[in-house]
């Protein structure tokens, strides 16, 4: 036994080295990787129409989100959508959140979750969020919604300064849309932007949907896209706001841990191995 310990170890080296280097690279901010491994666009003509589009709106502007990702594709335009959240809260914007289908809803809720929770830890929050909700009818509540897109029950200044706007779609000074595989910009443009023809409209969309919506920000339907995962990441490195590279920090830390605790369970059962103290299943698969 004590001539198969060196062999034991050496088995032991190459998977725990390659972690130990995971681990370490880990650690190192995605602004600093190599231009030829960089995930972030070269092409910024997209990502300077939306911040130009941002940083164009009026003091306070009212922001109506429509809230439509689904399950599946969610997580590609996450940290896209949470950089350009970040952009217009760093602008004063004054959000309305609304979903016109359930699945959409749920993560919109989840992302309101995250800024209330922001805003508890003394981050940067909206200077007013009204969370609209559910609305029934996907594109028919959506039609309704041009007209009278306040709940009845909903109370606080944002909700009064939309009332007063005409309480519709209208009172809006920008439209963002999180577009899914249901609902997204294409039904936006259809049933709103043809009813209120000069409300801009800006979108984010999985890159499935890029083909189908690239035509309508060149003929100014859409005053910004960004519909492919370079150029979100490459927005997201725009956004001068350190909640989005918190964000993406906060990503590296599960991925980290994971590792070191592989790296443990690795020398720990090299040890065990070397040592000839075999663990308790292997003893009853001997003694069968």
């Amino acid at each position: 036994m004590t001539a198969s310990n060196p062999i034991e170890l050496r088995r032991l080296a190459p998977p725990i080295g390659l972690l130990l280097l995971l681990a370490v690279a880990s650690l190192f901010p995605v602004s600093e990787q190599p231009a030829g491994l960089r995930l972030a666009s070269a092409d910024r003509t997209r990502v300077d129409q939306m911040r130009n589009l941002v940083a164009g709106l009026p003091s306070q502007p009212q922001v109506l989100v429509g809230f439509d990702a689904d399950l599946g594709t969610y997580p590609e335009i996450r940290s896209t959508v949470r950089a350009l959240l970040e952009d217009l809260i760093s602008h004063g914007a004054r959000l309305a959140i609304v979903s016109f289908t359930p699945e959409g809803r749920a993560l919109a809720a989840a992302e309101i979750d995250r800024l209330a929770r922001r805003a508890a830890t003394g981050g940067q929050i909206a200077a007013d969020l009204l969370d609209i909700g559910f609305v029934a009818g996907a594109e028919a509540g959506m039609v309704r919604a041009v007209n009278a897109i306040v709940p009845s029950a909903a109370t606080g200044s944002m909700a009064d300064s939309i009332r007063a706007g005409g309480g519709g779609i209208g009172a809006f000074n920008l439209v963002v849309i999180v577009s899914g595989a249901d609902l997204g910009a294409r039904s936006w443009i259809e049933q709103v932007g043809s009813r209120l023809p000069h409300m801009p409209m800006a979108a984010v969309a999985p890159t499935f949907l890029e083909p189908e919506l690239a035509p309508y920000l060149r003929s100014g339907q859409l005053q910004a896209l960004l519909a492919t995962l370079r150029e979100g990441v490459a927005y997201a490195e725009e956004v001068p706001v350190s909640g989005a590279a918190r964000d993406r920090a906060i990503t590296a830390l599960p991925m980290l841990v994971g590792m070191l605790v592989a790296l443990v369970w690795l020398a720990a059962a090299g040890v065990q191995r070397a040592t000839g103290r075999i663990g308790p299943s292997s003893r009853r698969g001997g003694l069968a």
